[in-house]
């Protein structure tokens, strides 16, 4: 029986394996009837020194021991077996698969195996957040790339996975910041509210809070969540075809929750006063 690459390879890993179903049995011959075994003609079988490939035959297959993919004649010299065939592909097994995986299917396949970290939050202040109107909070990701290895027929495999895109959400109804972008750590002599190279979002009071005349500063907290979608990169160690899915993996992380606090502005150096400068 030929072997042929499954059709029914699951991106989510449910139903499929890719260990185990990347190949299946099929009951396909050759060209013709379906079902049925092509037979060498005459003329196929007659040819000297002609290495043509046969399509698929049982008995051939029978007397090579293994199924071949491309299976060649030649004349012998003798008159008992004026015809001699022979199998110019080494038998199949984990290093040299009749039929290997497309790289797609190596990406698909690790996208639900490897165990994939998020970004890294990098938050400032890290754990409260002021909500006068000129000190916003700052995000940036500390790790916008990471690497994967993956065993698959007997070879390791090595995924690369590249963040594409971040999505915040403030955690206070806001919408959404999506960027490409990963942002980058405030740094003393930046202006927090109009450096282009940071991610800010400035939170109001809760609670319709103005000033102290409305008595003490509500207790409130807030979490920021990041969703972050990764594009995954491979080697076939099969074929040698790298190639990139885009999306192939999603994160979610969270800050966890901080709380809200208000400051009493003194002077123009409450920003980085704050930040411990």
């Amino acid at each position: 029986m030929a072997l042929a690459p499954s059709s029914g390879f699951d991106a989510n890993g449910i139903d499929r394996d890719v260990n185990t179903d990347i190949w299946e049995e099929e009951d396909n011959g050759g060209p013709g009837t379906i079902g049925e075994p092509h037979q060498p003609s005459e003329s196929e079988t007659g040819s000297s020194e002609a290495a043509n490939p046969t399509p698929t035959n049982s008995a051939l297959d029978f007397a090579l021991g293994y199924h071949c993919e491309h299976p060649v004649s030649y004349d012998s010299g003798h008159l008992t077996f004026p015809t001699y065939w022979r199998c110019d592909d080494p038998p199949p097994s984990a290093e040299t698969p009749s039929d290997p995986p497309s790289t797609q299917k190596i990406l698909r396949h690790a996208a639900v195996t490897i165990h994939a970290e998020g970004a890294g939050i990098h938050k400032q202040p890290p754990n409260v957040s002021y909500t006068n109107k000129r000190i916003p909070t700052i995000v940036s990701v500390t790790n916008p790339t990471q690497t994967h290895v993956i065993n698959l027929l007997g070879h390791d495999i090595t995924i690369t996975l590249r963040a594409t895109n971040y999505e915040w959400n403030w955690g206070d109804g806001a919408p959404n910041t999506v960027t490409a972008y990963s942002g980058m750590a405030y740094e003393k002599g930046m202006n927090p509210n109009t450096d282009p190279k940071l991610i800010r979002h400035y939170y109001t009071p809760p609670n319709g809070w103005r000033s102290r005349f409305d008595g003490p500063y509500p207790d409130a907290t807030r979490t920021i969540t990041l969703t972050t979608t990764w594009a995954g990169t491979a080697t076939n160690p099969f074929t040698g075809e790298t190639q990139t899915i885009n999306g192939l993996v999603t994160t979610k992380e969270t800050t966890g929750p901080f709380r809200l606090n208000h400051l009493l502005i003194s002077n123009t150096d409450t920003w980085e006063e704050s930040q411990g400068h």
